[in-house]
């Protein structure tokens, strides 16, 4: 399934080169008061393999992670990278691969309860990113970052 529009005005989605693989972050709370931070339901879809995982990022975390994206473009940044609050649960690195390409490496992990203790499935992996959607990737992140202020 490829996604043309997000969701939610607070969701975002990064699609491959191929559109064969896509990251989308799906909007689910937000937390204002005590700890600053956004709640997703992560969908991971890498050729064919699929993965999703609950997870909350805070506001500094989102907000550096789009600072540095609107760095890349003026500086020598290579690596941005956005990660939950528990890390483990989600990680996710843009490389600059030079004149606008990017690929985007990440890992989700889930970890679930059984008779015989914990079961952990984790689900790894990269691909090319469409940098024609990085315009839409930005503005969707500031307007998540108003969201939080």
């Amino acid at each position: 399934m490829i996604f043309n529009k997000p969701l939610d005005p607070y969701d975002f989605f990064l699609q491959s080169e191929d559109k064969k693989s896509h990251i989308l972050f799906s909007f689910k709370d937000v937390e204002l008061e005590r700890y600053k931070s956004i709640n997703y339901l992560v969908h991971i879809k890498d050729d064919q393999f699929a993965g999703q995982v609950e997870i909350w990022i805070e506001h500094e975390e989102l907000y550096d992670f789009l600072r540095r994206l609107l760095q890349a473009e003026h500086s020598e940044v290579k690596t941005i990278h956005l990660k939950a609050i528990s890390s483990e649960e989600f990680e996710m690195t843009l490389i600059d691969q030079k004149m606008g390409h990017y690929e985007i490496a990440y890992s989700v992990t889930k970890i679930r309860y059984s008779r015989r203790g914990l079961i952990e499935t984790t689900l790894k992996g990269s691909f090319g990113y469409d940098s024609e959607f990085l315009n839409l990737l930005k503005e969707s992140l500031k307007r998540i970052n108003r969201l939080l202020s």
